[in-house]
């Protein structure tokens, strides 16, 4: 399979939730959506030994009932209109958070106490919800001591996140000790930024 092939299998998705027929007229309208994690997907449609690709957002194309296929202009309103209950159970953005810490501890700088307080609201207006927590440091101290930190810092923010509500089981906490800096340094140098917990909600 090659890779144009396999960048199509990841996206029929698109084309399965977002096909709808009609019972007027027996056509399928099937519409590619824009993608921000994909800005260069593409669905086909095979018509016979033909293929129709869509590869623009807010593409589309009729198929009758004969399975023919023709290309047609949708606008967004229409898709609005249309595809308006499939859109509603589509899942929330991934959003990612940014924590930093004081050097050495796991408690959280005043600066980002309102970041903080941002990802338990968003946490809780999410009625499903999957959350990657990973914490890093700095390259000051040992690599094993840093590892350890790293998770303690992770584990903290999943605490917290545990009291707030949220299953336990619907937190991953991992730490990456001073292996994937956010800015690089030599080997004990301070640096703020990389005294952080990165956490990515789904």
């Amino acid at each position: 399979m090659n890779s144009f092939h396999k960048r199509l299998f990841g996206l029929l998705i698109i084309y399965i939730l977002f096909t709808m027929v009609s019972c007027t007229n027996t056509k399928t309208l099937v519409v590619l959506l824009p993608d921000e994690n994909s800005p260069d997907g593409a669905v086909a449609i095979e018509e016979g030994d033909g293929t129709t690709i869509l590869d623009e957002p807010i593409s589309a194309v009729e198929v009758n009932a004969r399975g023919r296929i023709e290309k047609v202009t949708i606008t967004d309103g229409e898709v609005e209109k249309v595809f308006s209950e499939a859109l509603a159970f589509q899942p929330p953005e991934t959003i990612s958070f940014l924590l930093y810490f004081e050097e050495g501890t796991t408690v959280v700088v005043p600066d980002s106490r309102k970041t903080l307080t941002d990802l338990f609201e968003e946490v809780a207006k999410r009625q499903a919800v999957e959350v990657q927590v990973t914490g890093h440091t700095d390259t000051v101290g040992n690599l094993l001591d840093n590892d350890v930190l790293s998770q303690d810092r992770a584990q903290t923010i999943k605490e917290m996140l545990v009291q707030k509500g949220l299953r336990a089981d619907f937190i991953r906490a991992v730490g990456r000790g001073e292996r994937e800096l956010l800015i690089p340094t030599q080997d004990n140098v301070r640096e703020p930024k990389n005294r952080r917990v990165q956490v990515i909600v789904r």
